[in-house]
């Protein structure tokens, strides 16, 4: 060992509690670094849970009269799309919104969605236990 490490450690061993001190910041900002990696890692990095989640579309559609962009298809025209289209493999569609959750105590609102029986399928998804909807 050289001098100068055999200097650190006895120094160190003379002030346990900035020993200490220094242990515990050391393992909690090395503990904080690796759930934020992993977290960006999730969310960021890593592709999506799906089969070739590159060539996934998803379809919106826009009013210009009314300067509206983004809007979800209605239910007729996804019908209308769905039974004329041959672009893609699969055609899915989906429906987000809020939810009222009733039970013992206060309602709750809740986020959730209403996809078509294919959803899964399209996007290669296969359940864990049980099967998928049927139509």
């Amino acid at each position: 060992m050289s001098s100068d490490f055999k200097y650190a450690l006895r120094s160190l061993a003379k002030t346990p509690g900035f020993t200490i001190i220094a242990v515990i910041t050391l393992a909690l900002a090395i503990g904080a670094n690796t759930a934020i990696f992993s977290l960006i890692n999730d969310l960021f990095l890593r592709g999506l849970p799906f089969k070739e989640p590159s060539r996934v579309v998803h379809v919106f559609a826009g009013d210009k009269s009314r300067n509206l962009v983004d809007i979800p298809l209605s239910a007729p025209r996804f019908q209308h799309y769905l039974e004329g289209q041959t672009l893609f493999d699969g055609f899915a569609g989906e429906n987000i919104s809020a939810f009222t959750l009733t039970d013992v105590g206060d309602p709750v609102q809740v986020f959730g969605g209403r996809v078509t029986p294919n959803s899964f399928d399209v996007l290669g998804v296969r359940p864990i236990l049980g099967r998928s909807f049927r139509p």
